[in-house]
């Protein structure tokens, strides 16, 4: 990207933020969509190898993390109408389908099952921490056989995501209200799924995955989202930090794994290596 590119992204990134700043709600409607499509549109314009460019050019006072506090607003405050909207629906299947990132999300778990079995691991059961309203990722796993036990903090995400599965008749799906690093499954797990947003900064993502490990059964693997380049102003990067403990044994990178698409997330795969956080038998 020549440097013209780079002023007319940073331009396009601040002033995008600016206005979602500006809006009274970030509920889903014609302006706060329009404006969310715009940002991650700018957001993937930037490949990996320029986004420290990028990124230096911004104004002190929107740095990375105003970006995500914003996007992570808005992409919960979505789940919830959405969720709302499945549960109370004539044809929850039809409403269903009509979710806009449910795409993005299914190629999103894709890449992730691809590199999970390239560690020879073909999960049964997964254990997802910070589900939210709306666990795409729970029913995308779901059609691959898969059972999974939802954990989120927040009571009413769990209320609404349980709803409106009921209503989807998810099979295998469980929910549990609880801070993460309380999860307390059914049974032992292949997976452990981190969430992006779950854990402020690495200490606390190691603070979960600290406990979140005694819940794996044998061969069983940690799968922490993260994210890379610009898509840093979406979800945060998850840094060795967060990884105390763990054995990094793959990573799936979406400008790689899934070129084309607008999956913003990487996933760091890793295995418990401690004696202190060996799984429970």
């Amino acid at each position: 990207m020549n440097p013209g590119a780079f002023e007319a992204v940073d331009e396009r990134l601040v002033s995008t933020l600016d206005d979602l700043l500006d809006q009274q709600s970030l509920a889903p409607g014609i302006v706060v969509n329009a404006l969310f499509n715009r940002l991650v549109t700018a957001v993937l314009s930037v490949p990996e190898s320029a986004a420290e460019t990028v990124l230096a050019a911004l104004p002190p006072s929107r740095p990375p993390a105003v970006f995500r506090a914003v996007a992570s607003a808005g992409e919960h405050a979505l789940e919830r109408v959405w969720a709302d909207r499945i549960a109370s629906s004539p044809d929850p299947a039809e409403t269903f389908a009509r979710f806009p990132y449910r795409e993005n999300y299914r190629l999103l778990v894709e890449m992730e099952l691809q590199a999970v079995r390239r560690q020879g691991t073909t999960p049964r059961q997964v254990l997802l921490l910070g589900s939210g309203p709306l666990p795409l990722t729970a029913l995308c796993l779901a059609e691959h056989g898969i059972a999974v036990h939802c954990v989120d903090h927040d009571a009413e995400a769990i209320r609404l995501s349980s709803a409106a599965f009921g209503r989807l008749g998810a099979v295998g799906v469980t929910f549990e209200h609880a801070e993460a690093a309380a999860a307390n499954p059914p049974r032992p797990v292949d997976v452990v799924l981190l969430a992006g947003l779950v854990g402020a900064d690495d200490a606390a993502k190691a603070a979960v995955l600290d406990k979140a490990v005694t819940h794996l059964g044998p061969n069983g693997l940690v799968l922490a989202r993260s994210a890379r380049g610009l898509r840093t102003l979406l979800y945060p990067r998850v840094g060795p930090e967060a990884l105390a403990g763990l054995t990094v044994v793959d990573e799936a990178d979406p400008e790689v794994d899934a070129p084309g698409t607008d999956v913003i997330n990487s996933a760091i795969l890793a295995r418990p290596t401690e004696p202190g956080r060996a799984p429970r038998p």
